[in-house]
């Protein structure tokens, strides 16, 4: 029952995302960033939800986040190191990414997916009132 949940709620979203954000996503050679919304938890926490589309292998700055993440791939292919070894991650998937938790940058064994290939993703993150769960540079600040 708990996976079901899980599956109706990323499908609720991606649906209800997709939907506001169509035209913005139809744009040739858009990437990173397609939509992003806040949803109030009963006044004491927030909600984020993320949708970004990208092509491509990976190539971004060494970053963490301070909240944990979970990412559900809404369509193409994506690698993480969030359980220890690289895994394979394909449309209708998820992963969890925990707090702190140091990613990104050039992997030398991270899995190539090639220029041609996208992928959409929906990221999924809970924080306190007046905490920011995006990501924050690696190179420009210390882990506690």
């Amino acid at each position: 029952m708990k996976h079901f949940n899980l599956a109706f709620l990323l499908a609720v979203l991606s649906f209800n995302l997709s939907a506001a954000h169509h035209e913005k996503e139809q744009q040739e050679g858009f990437t990173g960033l397609i939509s992003s919304e806040v949803f109030d938890l009963a006044g004491e926490m927030d909600l984020y939800v993320e949708k970004y589309q990208s092509c491509g292998d990976a190539e971004n700055e060494k970053h963490y986040h301070p909240v944990g993440t979970l990412v559900y791939m809404i369509d193409g292919k994506a690698a993480s190191l969030s359980s220890g070894e690289w895994e394979e991650y394909s449309k209708g998937s998820y992963w969890f990414e925990p707090s702190m938790w140091v990613h990104g940058g050039n992997e030398p064994d991270q899995p190539q997916f090639g220029d041609n290939q996208c992928r959409q993703t929906l990221v999924i993150r809970v924080s306190r009132k007046g905490e920011e769960p995006t990501a924050v540079s690696y190179t420009h600040l210390t882990l506690p």
